[in-house]
């Protein structure tokens, strides 16, 4: 079970090679990546998503090691530009990074990220849940995320809102609750008239919630 705060600075860092097994803030990024590109069809894969999720038109990878033997991942492109991580985005990084974790050689069984669209240009969102589905079904790795974006909830596929959930806090209850969005009442029929971008946005289902749901915490 890990639960990934991803930090852009820890990502940057030069890594030791070996280690396969991702930090808990994307520390060893570098090795972990190049864990994956030597399994060829896993490279394949990596760079798929890459080009898929991001602008960038990267082609390859290379680990090249510094004075002390560690290795600092650089995207090659197909003009022969080369983006070492010091430079590459924020976006970049997180989205090579829950990659790495998903598909790397040591997957845990559990994964949860903290605000998984942190950072994330809103039109790459689409992409990001595909590639957390597919990954899913693939591996049967759980993923467990958060989140404020209305946009990203009305991406889920219907399998994926099944399994959403709202955390909410009733006025005059100093406690938090959770409840899956489909069991709040009404919310199934509302849902097949309404965007759920606007419900979650407008605090619909909050409203709701506080009609209905005012029964002491257990």
């Amino acid at each position: 079970m890990r639960f990934l705060d991803l930090n852009p600075d820890a990502m940057r860092q030069p890594s030791i090679p070996g280690q396969t097994v991702l930090g808990d803030r994307g520390e060893n990024l570098s090795s972990v990546l190049q864990a994956i590109c030597a399994d060829t069809d896993k490279k394949v894969t990596l760079l798929d998503w890459l080009r898929e999720l991001t602008p960038m038109d990267a082609t390859d990878f290379e680990f090249t090691p510094d004075a002390a033997g560690r290795i600092l991942v650089m995207l090659v492109e197909s003009s022969g530009r080369k983006i070492s991580a010091l430079s590459a985005s924020d976006g970049t990084l997180r989205f090579l990074a829950m990659i790495a974790a998903l598909i790397g050689p040591n997957p845990a069984k559990f994964y949860f990220f903290e605000e998984i669209d942190n950072g994330i240009h809103p039109t790459r969102l689409k992409l990001l849940v595909e590639l957390i589905e597919t990954q899913v079904k693939k591996t049967g790795i759980q993923v467990v995320t958060t989140t404020h974006s209305p946009d990203l909830l009305a991406l889920l596929s219907p399998e994926s809102l099944k399994n959403a959930s709202l955390i909410y806090r009733l006025p005059g209850h100093g406690e938090a609750r959770i409840k899956p969005i489909l069991d709040i009442p009404t919310a199934k029929e509302v849902l097949e008239k309404q965007d759920i971008r606007r419900l979650l946005a407008s605090g619909w289902f909050e409203d709701a919630l506080a009609f209905t749901d005012d029964e002491p915490a257990p």
